[in-house]
């Protein structure tokens, strides 16, 4: 599920594993594609259009394996408290000084169920989605935010495989 101020189509694919793609649902989406080989790391990157004004952001993640076995990174503490299997949260910044908002601004989006990423399902191939936009603006550091934003969702990808090992080698 995405975080309220981010709708599923202002979400473009970055990276993947070979063969994979993005399709999105009606609060989200899932990236799929291809198995793995066993031990095969199946992580991914988003580019976002936008980011909701906020302080910070869940990522609700699902993993669902090719054994059926389903892993769900869901749960957002708060107050400091630890939780069994956090969902990834991105951590934002105040937007770079004279960056200019992308019209229309993302309006937030309805939560009515967990979409299920694809960890290492095999899963019919939707058609990619469109590239990202890539705009030139003159004056202003659009250009590092979008950069310092795709940097941060790279980092939350890896959080989720790091968690993800971590409570592997615990079982």
């Amino acid at each position: 599920m995405l975080p309220a101020g981010i709708a599923p189509d202002a979400v473009s694919l970055k990276e993947a594993p070979k063969g994979w793609a993005l399709s999105t649902t009606d609060d989200g989406y899932t990236v799929g594609g291809t198995a793995l080989t066993a031990g095969t790391d199946a992580e991914h990157s988003i580019t976002v259009r936008q980011l909701p004004d906020a302080k910070s952001l869940a990522f609700k993640t699902i993993e669902t394996y090719s054994d059926g076995k389903v892993s769900r990174w869901i749960e957002v503490p708060s107050n400091g408290q630890k939780v069994e299997n956090p969902a990834p949260v991105l951590e934002l910044k105040a937007a770079a000084p004279g960056a200019k908002a992308i019209a229309p601004s993302p309006s937030p989006t309805p939560s009515a169920s967990t979409p299920s990423p694809a960890a290492s399902t095999p899963a019919t191939e939707s058609s990619p989605s469109a590239q990202p936009e890539s705009k030139k603006s003159s004056g202003s550091n659009t250009g590092l935010l979008v950069g310092l934003i795709a940097a941060a969702l790279v980092a939350v990808a890896g959080a989720t495989v790091w968690w993800t090992r971590r409570n592997r080698s615990r079982a």
